[in-house]
């Protein structure tokens, strides 16, 4: 084993250790479990840190800086136990999401879903991308915005696409890459499993998933239609210039069932567990999905080699670990960011100055929603910003601004920045796949379109405050 082997291994194993610590602290605070999981969590940061980005440096400097001030001005010891608990179940969320990936990435049913959503005629083409972007991504976030976006571009080497004009295959090219990644985007309203959720009930404990889930489940269909709206307006001109016949192979209909059964069936287990037993949401959705992968990963085996399937999904996910040190980084950051920033900045002296500036309720959450759009447009990820921008907006408890309109401000936010900042994961993903800028990806090809949400959701929002609804 070569020296960085056995350090991909040590990282490895101390991300296991935080995972595990996280997961103690369920059942149970204890200080020697925070100790251990905290300094597990700062050594794996300390060993990744070639793996960090300008996104992951900025909120770790962040608290390192909040840290140094919550020590000079003695904050509680019990403050900052608790941002570190957050940290560690945040960084573990982070990582165990990541053994659902490795499942899904050996299953044959997602191979066959893929094929079967790029391989739609024209007509249907966008629909299918979007609605197969929004399904990848719920369950293997960033994995399956890869993979459908590998199978359309390996889609454009067809003998019917070859035969395009290179203008009208860079069309073509375009409509894929935003169909997928518009999709994709959507999961921020109300995946279960995504980051944007997570993140939200943590920083708002008094809400449920319910609360806020089912509006934006509803509202993403609504997107949806906006964005094919936009691209039928934009290439009407296109009727009949492209190809219509469909290349999905027969019977990859059922891939997609099959994954619409995943999300079904995990999200069922999470809703039971949460609702039969006293742990939240958060707490359900991290004890089961290491459990679910593992099953994922055997019924892959299709009954033959059971046992190969689980330990290389495992081994998938082993090796991916110490990849994921900037990502990890940025969701820990941002969990010790929410608790102890808020001990440290004088809430009483900024809710004064919104007041005297006139900013209400309706600004706050207009503000809340824009300021994630353009702290993202400045390298900021969304999943610090709303941590901490939304532990804020609680804290100042601003007459007229209830938790749920935060929550949706977020989402919304949320939404539009990962979609629109040539700085944040998606907008680079796409540029690497499709060999395209992301400043032309995110903020040109599909600018249009996050600033036509953006609007949309902000009046979606003010409708509800001045209806009592938030």
């Amino acid at each position: 084993m070569t020296g960085i082997d056995r350090l991909d291994t040590l990282r490895s194993g101390l991300m296991v250790v935080v995972s595990v610590a996280a997961i103690a602290l369920i059942f149970g605070h204890a200080d020697w479990i925070t100790s251990i999981g905290g300094m597990a969590l700062v050594a794996f940061l300390i060993l990744g840190w070639r793996r960090f980005t300008v996104g992951t440096w900025v909120p770790i400097g962040l608290a390192a800086i909040t840290l140094t001030v919550a020590l000079v001005e003695r904050v509680p010891g019990a403050v900052l136990a608790q941002g570190i608990d957050r940290a560690l179940f945040l960084a573990a969320l982070m990582s165990l999401l990541g053994m659902l990936r490795s499942a899904a990435m050996i299953a044959p049913e997602v191979e066959a879903a893929g094929k079967f959503v790029t391989g739609q005629p024209a007509s249907r083409r966008y629909l299918a991308l979007s609605f197969g972007g929004h399904l990848f991504g719920v369950l293997i976030n960033f994995g399956g915005l890869i993979i459908l976006l590998d199978l359309a571009r390996n889609s454009l080497a067809s003998a019917a696409t070859r035969s395009l004009s290179p203008a009208l295959q860079e069309v073509r090219l375009r409509r894929m890459t935003l169909a997928v990644m518009r999709g994709f985007t959507l999961i921020s309203l109300w995946s279960p499993f995504g980051f944007a959720t997570n993140v939200i009930l943590i920083t708002l404990p008094s809400l449920s998933y319910a609360d806020f889930g089912p509006i934006g489940f509803a509202a993403s269909f609504i997107f949806v239609a906006v964005g094919w709206t936009l691209d039928r307006l934009g290439h009407r001109h296109l009727a009949g210039a492209v190809p219509r016949g469909s290349t999905a192979p027969d019977g990859s209909w059922r891939g997609a069932v099959l994954l619409l059964g995943h999300v079904a069936a995990l999200g069922g287990a999470i809703f039971v567990l949460y609702r039969l037993s006293p742990l939240n949401f958060q707490e359900a959705l991290i004890l089961l999905v290491p459990g679910y992968a593992v099953l994922w990963a055997a019924l892959s085996a299709r009954g033959a080699g059971t046992g190969r399937m689980v330990a290389r999904a495992l081994g998938d996910t082993w090796k991916r670990m110490p990849l994921a040190a900037g990502e990890i980084g940025m969701f820990a950051a941002a969990g010790f960011l929410s608790v102890v920033l808020l001990a440290v900045i004088p809430v009483e002296g900024l809710r004064a100055v919104l007041a005297d500036a006139g900013l209400g309720a309706t600004g706050l959450i207009f503000g809340l929603a824009l300021g994630i759009v353009a702290l993202a447009l400045m390298g900021v990820n969304p999943i610090v910003a709303s941590s901490v921008l939304g532990a804020i907006a609680v804290q100042l408890a601003l007459p007229g601004v209830s938790d749920l309109g935060i929550a949706l401000a977020i989402t919304g936010g949320w939404t539009v920045a990962i979609g629109l900042s040539p700085f944040l994961t998606t907008s680079i993903l796409c540029a690497a796949i499709t060999e395209r800028p992301a400043w032309r990806i995110g903020p040109i090809w599909n600018g249009p379109y996050s600033a036509t949400i953006l609007l949309g959701w902000g009046l979606f929002l003010g409708l509800l405050m001045l209806v009592g609804v938030i």
